[in-house]
């Protein structure tokens, strides 16, 4: 019989789950959607003829990187040993990623909903509507890029990534999802927890649209996924393996067709 205690962590679970895919998608139109071009952009190398435009930019980089801090901490603290043992003194192990995953979305949001535009000043930027062939070459890689994140998330086990996995083990009286990994599976899920680095770093810098703002969002999150991410030789062997396999499988499935 399904505890209270348990009742509870089923309850953020689902919660987390469907919060989280809420904020993906305001995430994908916020980093994706083709921004239009306005004729009051200034390019970065005629500031000096116009300090005033570099002057109204001050506010929104300085709200935006408050934003970013605020989820670059608590993205790493959540992940922090102390709140690991919390979690388990508190008895709520199960539900440890769940939360996380549902305090991470609320700070995405939050910097989304708040996100300030510096668009008085720009690096680049391309019309993409006046040429049907460069908005659909800039709209379809990164929807592949985004179909890649996806795929390479549920090869991860999404439903472990977003907690719901965790919780329903647990309701099964079950072992944690982890201890039936195998060790090098683990120590890559300690070491990235999130699929496609580069993938994502092109989403952050392929924009046709590269604001002071923009700039910004793209600098602070690719420094903290390179910083954040400690992937080692083991992890790229084991992952090559992982290939070789799913290649022999793929065709020996091949000849019984």
């Amino acid at each position: 019989m399904v505890s209270c205690k348990q009742f509870f962590a089923f309850l953020i679970a689902i919660i987390s789950f469907v919060y989280t895919f809420y904020v993906l998608g305001h995430l994908i139109h916020f980093l994706s959607a083709p921004r239009k071009p306005s004729k009051m952009y200034t390019w970065v190398f005629n500031l000096l003829d116009n300090q005033s435009r570099l002057e109204t930019a001050y506010g929104p980089i300085v709200f935006n990187t408050l934003y970013l801090i605020l989820f670059i901490c608590q993205h790493s603290f959540m992940k922090s040993k102390y709140i690991n043992i919390v979690m388990h003194n508190m008895g709520l192990a199960s539900v440890e990623r769940a939360i996380y995953s549902l305090t991470s979305s609320f700070c995405l949001r939050y910097l989304i909903k708040n996100w300030s535009s510096a668009s008085s000043i720009v690096l680049w930027q391309v019309d993409v509507d006046r040429n049907e062939w460069i908005w659909w070459s800039f709209v379809t890689l990164h929807t592949l890029l985004w179909l890649i994140i996806a795929g390479g998330s549920v090869i991860m086990d999404l439903p472990e990534i977003l907690g719901i996995k965790q919780v329903y083990y647990d309701i099964k009286n079950y072992a944690e999802p982890l201890a039936y990994k195998s060790f090098e599976l683990r120590l890559l899920y300690d070491h990235i927890r999130h699929p496609s680095f580069i993938g994502l770093t092109i989403i952050l810098w392929f924009t046709n649209l590269m604001s002071l703002d923009r700039l910004l969002l793209a600098t602070m999150l690719t420094a903290y996924m390179y910083f954040a991410w400690s992937t080692d030789r083991s992890d790229l062997e084991y992952q090559k393996y992982q290939l070789q396999q799913k290649k022999k499988e793929l065709k020996t499935n091949m000849k019984y067709l």
